[in-house]
């Protein structure tokens, strides 16, 4: 249909689109600032360098996870023979007030690795590569919610507060690319499982994933949970052989998976997973819930998600089926695993259950609520 327009109507968009613009930016913008300022991406560019000298300070997993950096490297190669040829990189003048020898250790560090142009090229590239993971996956999840929630308001407003629980998620986190190519991918899985896109698109995210970071191993996992018809249970024919689709793609993902996994580690070669502090298993499980560590665990927890996980525990019956499978295949999985086997106040490594599951389970709460209420009205 044609729709007349007016020049002031014209206007109007465009200066709507330039606020939209500008308002993702922030939001893009904010996790990364805090990354800088509460967190430790100043770090970032040494375990990159320490990444391509193949000697990362947890070598089990960080050497592993290979797919961001070979992204960024990729971008960096490609920039400093194209753009950055046409810029003249030196050391920035940033006229900060005062003496600069009262700042932080952070900011004397930053100031320190910015006379290096190599520094401020590489920065440019982690930057930008980690604000078009943020502004990615902020439509996600607008696409991803609004499958759950109708009321377009409350799915932009539940978008605004990602990137203040991105933000609170930056203790001892560099930049954290791979956590954050997870959760695109985990969203990813979601939206083809919701909205019944071609089952196939399942493999690719899975050999992504598997290039990526070891967590991407459950999505064939929630995939093939989400094919079965669990009303026939326990019929075990019935239940896992009625269709094959689902069970040859699930089966043929995780293949794949622990052949990329596998190749990974014989490429670098195996080592064992490093220890910090205390090694994996029930010690890592009493220091991160009954030790003096444990109370940083609970707050820093509780700065990315709040009480939903528990909220989410109460409403479990009314959940959108597909949200039970994902809390079902997951959370426990999920929670448990990070619990024995690293810090579990590194808060970044629970975005993933919170935008995949709990907060879509209660937006989707709270507009039944308004519903219901309207209806009685």
């Amino acid at each position: 249909m044609f729709i007349p327009t007016t020049p002031s109507s014209s206007r109007n968009k465009v200066a709507y689109n330039i606020l939209l613009v500008l308002i993702v930016a922030w939001m893009a913008t904010y996790p990364i600032y805090q990354n800088f300022y509460r967190g430790e991406a100043v770090e970032q560019y040494q375990r990159f360098l320490d990444w391509k000298a193949d000697n990362s300070m947890f070598y089990n997993p960080w050497q592993y996870r290979i797919l961001c950096y070979e992204i960024v490297e990729g971008t960096y190669q490609v920039l400093d023979h194209t753009v950055f040829n046409l810029i003249h990189f030196r050391e920035p003048q940033l006229n900060l007030p005062g003496n600069t020898s009262d700042k932080n250790e952070v900011t004397q560090k930053l100031l320190q690795l910015a006379q290096q142009p190599e520094f401020i090229k590489y920065s440019i590239v982690f930057i930008g590569f980690r604000f078009l993971q943020n502004a990615l996956i902020f439509g996600l999840a607008f696409i991803y919610f609004s499958h759950f929630v109708k009321t377009r308001a409350v799915v932009l407003l539940s978008i605004m507060f990602i990137p203040i629980m991105m933000g609170n998620a930056v203790v001892d986190s560099d930049l954290s690319f791979n956590t954050y190519m997870d959760i695109t991918l985990y969203l990813l899985t979601g939206l083809v499982i919701v909205k019944g896109y071609s089952d196939w698109w399942i493999l690719l995210i899975t050999i992504v994933g598997a290039l990526n970071r070891e967590t991407s191993m459950l999505i064939p996992a929630i995939y093939f949970c989400s094919k079965v018809d669990w009303s026939a249970w326990p019929n075990f024919r019935k239940l896992f052989f009625t269709d094959l689709k689902p069970l040859m793609i699930a089966a043929l993902s995780m293949v794949f998976f622990v052949a990329i996994f596998v190749a990974i580690r014989a490429h670098f070669g195996y080592r064992p997973q490093t220890d910090w502090r205390v090694p994996a298993g029930l010690p890592m499980l009493k220091m991160n819930l009954f030790s003096g560590v444990s109370v940083k665990t609970y707050m820093e927890m509780y700065g990315v998600f709040g009480f939903l996980p528990i909220w989410c525990l109460f409403l479990f019956k009314e959940m959108n089926p597909s949200l039970k499978v994902f809390f079902i295949v997951i959370v426990p999985v999920w929670f448990a695993v990070h619990f024995i086997s690293v810090v579990a106040y590194q808060s970044r490594l629970y975005l993933v259950p919170t935008l995949l599951i709990f907060f879509p389970a209660v937006l989707q709460h709270i507009e039944n609520q308004i519903q219901a209420r309207q209806r009685l009205a």
